[in-house]
């Protein structure tokens, strides 16, 4: 009996090990941009002229409240610029006119889009 929980708990401990350290730990992607200078070109924006923060404000477009959480940089700054639709079938599901800032600014946007984690 003793050789059995022994044998249990040494298999156990391997698998506990083999899939801590086969699993990547995710990279650290610095951000380009200022986020306290991104939220300044949000307001300057208009953003929330359409976009909900958590629950508050007009419902015209989908809540960024929690966009931080969904997307990276990569597909925001390519959907900022030029906003398809996710739904190829709908394509009058995007509505949204393309932001016309560039480099930093553009940069400094996405750094504070991409710190609204808070899910409403």
């Amino acid at each position: 009996m003793r050789s059995l929980i022994a044998a249990i708990t040494s298999a156990a401990l391997v698998l506990a090990l083999s899939s801590h350290i086969s699993q990547p730990h995710a990279a650290t992607i610095p951000i380009a941009g200022d986020p306290v200078k991104g939220e300044k070109l949000f307001v300057l924006q208009k953003c929330s002229t359409c976009h909900p923060m958590n629950g508050k404000g007009i419902k015209l477009a989908p809540d960024l409240g929690g966009i931080g959480l969904k997307r990276d940089a990569a597909w925001l700054a390519k959907f900022l610029v030029n906003p398809t639709p996710l739904d190829p079938k709908n394509p009058s599901s995007v509505k949204m006119l393309p932001v016309k800032l560039k480099g930093q600014d553009l940069d400094n946007l996405i750094a504070y889009l991409l710190t609204l984690r808070t899910r409403k």
